[in-house]
């Protein structure tokens, strides 16, 4: 009998992305949760996809999630439920705050004494971490916070860690560096630059593009929470990572050199965003000894198929929530 996974935001980018791994491998009954009805209308999910999706805006009833997971008493929870647009947060640190740490209270209390759960996989960000200037392994705690997004899922890992100690552990935490792929709202970084390119309108490059970050693909990405899933132990800590640093200019450039188009025409300098951080150097040596994990997909490798994607099959672009965000 196949074991049940329950996908806490399963309508986010990264969320959609690892439902539809897993519905591809077929060795779970996947079930999901979504807070609109506008997400909903952005899932891509076929008829054919064996996929129970629910209905829970987080904020407003927290408590429905939990009656939730006692009805289909899942076996393994992965945690994406966040909101995540960092600008954004210094204008309602308290919707954060409400989204991404009050609504997860009741559940995370309650976690501990589900005898059915194996395992509570909470996704986080190495922004808990600020800018850094060395590799940051996964049991640092050289926590830095410079947003108020920052802020609130740091929150969230403190009450996990918190329980852990407590009472009987079930979670597990897990940062990924810069996750980039096939169906990436078109408001982040790479897509933004594809569709600005394709629609030849200026891309506001933040700061001079001088910020780094490594990259990791979704394929890469889904296949180490999959791992955390099958291998990871609870209480633990988990990083993925590639290890390799690129300027935001540069990959700006990478993309522009793929369709013949001159970087200087494209870009647009504006200011840099509030509390910005320059740097994530995120170490995942621990992580890929004790999973076995490695990438598969450097950059180059990665831009290629993205952009294959948004060119075969994304060029209905349009002008609503384009919004660009240079994480």
């Amino acid at each position: 009998m196949k074991e049940k996974i329950l996908i806490l935001g399963a309508s986010s980018f990264a969320g959609y992305s690892f439902s539809k791994y897993l519905l591809k491998k077929n060795f779970f009954k996947v079930y999901g949760t979504y807070a609109s009805n506008r997400n909903k209308k952005i899932l891509s999910y076929k008829k054919t996809d064996k996929l129970k999706l629910s209905k829970i805006d987080l904020q407003k009833n927290p408590k429905k999630l939990i009656k939730l997971v006692n009805q289909i008493k899942p076996q393994y929870i992965v945690d994406f439920a966040s909101v995540c647009m960092v600008n954004e947060s210094w204008i309602n640190p308290k919707y954060y705050f409400d989204t991404n740490f009050n609504s997860k209270i009741d559940l995370i209390t309650k976690i501990n004494t589900m005898n059915f759960l194996k395992k509570f996989i909470y996704i986080g960000t190495p922004e808990i971490f600020g800018s850094s200037e060395k590799q940051i392994d996964e049991y640092s705690k050289s926590f830095s916070p410079s947003t108020p997004y920052a802020i609130s899922k740091l929150n969230t890992e403190f009450l996990l860690d918190n329980y852990n100690n407590n009472k009987n552990p079930k979670s597990i935490i897990v940062r990924f560096s810069n996750f980039y792929g096939r169906h990436q709202p078109l408001y982040r970084l790479i897509p933004k630059v594809i569709y600005s390119i394709k629609s030849n309108t200026k891309f506001p490059l933040h700061g001079s593009g001088l910020s780094r970050r490594d990259f990791i693909y979704d394929e890469d990405f889904n296949n180490g929470i999959y791992k955390v899933v099958k291998k990871g132990k609870v209480g633990k800590k988990y990083h993925f990572c590639t290890n390799k640093y690129y300027y935001i200019k540069d990959v700006i450039k990478f993309i522009c050199k793929e369709f013949n188009y001159d970087f200087q025409k494209l870009v647009t300098r504006v200011a840099d965003r509030k509390g910005k951080d320059l740097n994530y150097y995120l170490s995942c040596k621990k992580t890929s000894k004790e999973l076995k994990w490695k990438p598969r997909y450097d950059l180059k490798m990665g831009l290629k198929k993205t952009i294959k994607f948004y060119v075969d099959k994304h060029l209905s672009f349009n002008k609503k929530n384009i919004e660009y965000e240079n994480k």
